[in-house]
């Protein structure tokens, strides 16, 4: 598909809800699973750990939620 400028345009990525914990840094969807928030991204780190929206840090491991992504950046 080409955009007004002239340019392809690559589709939107699809994410999907899963149990299944990142197991690669990166910035990915989290939702608690009884959804009592928001969904929001978080950055997972190269230990295995993201901050939560409150500053406390918590590894992926024991996080009980839905992750979706990673989430690609943009290309320029």
């Amino acid at each position: 598909m080409t955009n007004r400028s002239g340019h392809e345009e690559e589709p939107m990525p699809t994410y999907r809800w899963s149990h299944d914990k990142p197991t690669r840094p990166g910035w990915y969807w989290f939702r608690g699973l009884a959804h009592e928030a928001d969904p929001f991204i978080v950055l997972v780190d190269q230990a295995g750990e993201f901050q939560w929206p409150d500053g406390g840090f918590q590894e992926v491991s024991l996080a009980n939620g839905e992750w979706a992504g990673p989430i690609e950046e943009p290309k320029e």
